[in-house]
């Protein structure tokens, strides 16, 4: 299903919230935080921050109106890195039980992720990688 293009596309975890933002708290610009960059070093190459780890942009939520009114994104969710997921996952305290870690492979889709200030992109996948349970992930 993942591959099927009519299946690629993000939304928040629970129940997407319109209104004003809470991730800039309506000011337009907040701070970037590249997890992989943060977790491996920075790196030129990084497709999410271009080696730059921290800095300040438009905020990925409201695109910088202060609103979020676009809780649908083009494509699909992923990390430069396993360690960047490993990550963002640990600093929302997510459960992984039973969850399964894809590598992806694709092209950018040009749309801005939800959670692009972590260092999250949006790709249109075209191939399954690879597969692991998450714990099995951990210890690769």
């Amino acid at each position: 299903m993942l591959l099927r293009p009519d299946h690629q596309y993000s939304t928040p975890w629970g129940a997407p919230d319109c209104g004003p933002c809470d991730k800039c708290g309506g000011a337009g610009i907040t701070r970037y935080a590249c997890r992989s960059c943060l977790e491996r070093g920075a790196d030129r190459d990084c497709p999410a921050c271009h080696g730059s780890a921290r800095f300040t942009d438009t905020c990925p939520a409201c695109e910088g109106d202060g609103q979020i009114d676009r809780t649908t994104r083009d494509g699909v969710s992923v990390f430069p890195s396993f360690e960047g997921l490993c990550r963002y996952i640990a600093e929302r305290d997510a459960e992984t039980a039973g969850c399964i870690v894809l590598e992806l492979e694709g092209e950018l889709t040009g749309d801005v992720d939800l959670d692009a200030d972590a260092g999250a992109l949006l790709i249109r996948p075209t191939r399954v990688v690879g597969a692991l349970p998450f714990e099995n992930a951990l210890s690769a």
